[in-house]
């Protein structure tokens, strides 16, 4: 029977490229030795407890109910979602392989996964699967409310059906911690806070408006701002200066992306281009969905004249600038700043 699970590659998807670029799931677990031939949680916790003496007996218990699924449950097969934390997506894969230790490799515990879409974007599903996408376990199985057909359906139209498929009458049952689903942890409030802000801002500034929310920005850090107008832009969106009345030497031509499919090794290029033609000294590629691994390769090895801003960084400028942007940018995005203690601190 085939499952639906979570597999994330890093806390603040520092794994995430690779995994999709290489076809593998990358849960991390560095530290941890060849789990190969060990067939059981308790087993697991074994080898565990012997690499982390210092965390407690119900972190230990935790991380070998993870890794026990990732090792012995998780099925040929079985579908699998990266909810990305660097783009706005998540990407969908069938699981192809075991379990494999590669001791030579810098994450050592993988397994091969083909992926079926690299980038479906979030507005794409109901808010209950949103939320669970939003689960703070490394890997866990979702399968309330019809989860992995509304999954596969979103896959074949692009559209989840809904919660219930038409059923009435749903009843589940709490998951005990060491057999956990995404329903039954803590949510990551700050990412999934993180994600209804980046729809809001897909929706408020779709298309070339974009442009309009990433000018303001750089005017409020201290840039002269041109956008250029809708249409073929020929590689650049904005032209952006620093200096008295924009004539100093610091000048950027801005590239902005603000669909779901990653930027390619083509768009880099163009840019790079722009920033020859116009004279600028930098070139800065913002993009929502991120980049292909080729672009992103590209971009690393032109580390003195392109740089990108995927979604933490532009979310970086946003909170950092939201004060002084214009009451009609602010009313677009309404957004309230609070403070809450951190999860594990006793109130």
């Amino acid at each position: 029977m085939t499952r639906l699970w979570i597999v994330r590659a890093g806390r603040h998807g520092e794994r995430e490229l690779e995994a999709i670029t290489q076809g593998r799931l990358l849960p991390g677990f560095g530290e941890v030795a060849d789990l190969t031939g060990l067939k059981d949680r308790e087993a697991i916790l074994r080898v565990l407890a012997a690499t982390y003496p210092t965390e407690g007996a119900n972190t230990l218990r935790n991380f070998a109910a993870q890794m026990n699924q990732f090792v012995n449950t998780i099925g040929v097969g079985d579908l699998v979602v990266l909810p990305r934390k660097v783009t706005s997506g998540v990407a969908i894969g069938r699981v192809t392989g075991p379990y494999r230790h590669d001791p030579a490799a810098p994450i050592a515990h993988t397994r091969a996964v083909e992926w079926l879409n690299e980038a479906v974007p979030r507005e794409a599903f109901a808010q209950d699967l949103r939320h669970s996408f939003g689960a703070f376990l490394t890997i866990c199985e979702v399968k309330r409310n019809e989860a992995l057909a509304r999954v596969e359906a979103v896959l074949k139209t692009g559209k989840d059906p809904g919660p219930l498929l038409g059923k009435q009458g749903v009843v589940t049952v709490k998951a005990p911690v060491e057999d956990a689903e995404a329903e039954d942890v803590e949510l990551d409030v700050e990412d999934i806070a993180r994600q209804q802000i980046i729809a809001l801002i897909k929706s408020a500034f779709a298309g070339h408006d974009l442009a309009y929310l990433v000018a303001e920005i750089l005017r409020i850090e201290g840039y002269v701002t041109k956008v250029s107008p809708p249409g073929p832009d020929g590689g650049v969106d904005i032209l952006a200066a620093g200096g008295r009345l924009g004539l100093g030497e610091d000048r950027i031509c801005v590239q902005v992306k603000s669909g779901d499919a990653p930027a390619n090794q083509e768009v880099v290029l163009k840019l790079m281009g722009s920033v020859q033609a116009a004279k600028a000294r930098t070139g800065l590629l913002v993009s929502i969905a991120g980049v292909n691994g080729p672009a992103q390769k590209l971009i690393d090895s032109e580390f003195f004249s392109v740089r990108l801003w995927q979604m933490p960084e532009l979310l970086t400028a946003l909170f950092a600038s939201y004060g002084q942007l214009s009451d009609e940018t602010r009313a677009k995005i309404p957004l309230k700043q609070i403070w809450a203690p951190v999860a594990g601190v006793d109130a």
